[in-house]
């Protein structure tokens, strides 16, 4: 058997936040677009966002995708801060997934922040892939 002392929390790696692009619409001083900082979410921070996006549904309850996706988002933006109240107010929103929709208004450009976020979640793995690796 393997040494216990290995899977104690301090022998943990700590996965590192990335920097992304989020839109072409905001650049900085020499014209570079703007990089938001991500970060992946916890496993209790994931459920929770999960719970908070179940419907009643004909046949019981039903994940709502599209709400859920933003929602993973939004926990997923450490900067820009968008639960910040003046960058809110300059949007004339108040939540921060209205926010993250209005930052982000190209369809195209939102969709690939959306992929970001799962990859850096660990939700770009297939499972295929998954048992390959388990076979080598």
């Amino acid at each position: 058997m393997e040494n216990l002392k290995l899977f104690l929390k301090e022998n943990k790696i700590k996965r590192q936040s990335a920097f992304y692009a989020a839109t072409e619409s905001m650049k900085d001083e020499n014209g570079e677009a703007l990089k938001w900082e991500i970060r992946a979410v916890t496993t209790l921070e994931d459920e929770k966002i999960r719970e908070e996006c179940l419907k009643e549904a004909k046949r019981g309850v039903k994940l709502d995708y599209n709400l859920y996706l933003k929602k993973l988002a939004v926990a997923s933006v450490v900067y820009p801060p968008l639960y910040n109240a003046a960058l809110q107010d300059s949007y004339n929103v108040h939540s921060a997934e209205a926010l993250l929709s209005e930052m982000v208004d190209n369809p195209g450009e939102y969709q690939e922040l959306l992929r970001f976020v799962q990859k850096m979640n660990g939700f770009d793995v297939k499972l295929s892939d998954k048992v390959d690796e388990a076979k080598n």
